[in-house]
């Protein structure tokens, strides 16, 4: 049983990430509608990623590990997402974001266009059970090592950011 609501309405959007309208987190998950999402990598005061564990009750990869995201709701812009979002999972305050970059839609998205942020924190974080297992403070360099090695199992889209941000050298 998923804590995640499925009745929630998200946004959906066109090939060139265009609002055409909203349907509920069950209707796009099923019918694979293009979407918006977000990661935000948050890094501590010592420039470690907060990497996180999904809860065993979310509706796609429980118990998979990734950093912040979650899905765009109708009204927000990806920045506002972003910044709901660290306070949901973590249970403080954003710091200020800083965008990194924005990939597309594909089956390992889950048709998502997911727009990544980075921020660093410095107060303890205090995750929400309904999403957060557990936090863990890793280097980045760490975290790459693990999902090249299947050290852990990784959700398929925190697998694309981390692709899409090789290139920016974080």
């Amino acid at each position: 049983m998923t804590t995640d609501n499925q009745d929630e309405l998200l946004v959906v959007v066109d090939a060139l990430d265009r609002v055409v309208g909203e349907a509920s987190r069950r209707v796009i998950h099923r019918d694979k509608l293009l979407h918006r999402a977000v990661h935000v990598l948050v890094f501590n005061g010592n420039g470690m990623l907060l990497l996180q564990q999904r809860s065993a009750t979310k509706d796609t990869y429980p118990l998979h590990w990734e950093c912040v995201g979650g899905h765009v709701a109708p009204g927000e812009d990806y920045e506002q997402t972003a910044r709901r979002e660290v306070l949901e999972e973590l249970g403080v305050e954003s710091g200020p974001l800083q965008f990194l970059t924005k990939h597309g839609p594909s089956e390992a998205t889950g048709h998502e266009f997911i727009a990544v942020y980075k921020t660093i924190i410095s107060d303890p974080v205090r995750p929400k059970a309904e999403e957060v297992l557990c936090v863990e403070p890793v280097e980045m360099s760490a975290v790459r090592a693990m999902v090249a090695t299947f050290a852990r199992p990784f959700s398929p889209a925190f697998t694309e950011t981390l692709r899409a941000i090789e290139p920016l050298g974080i």
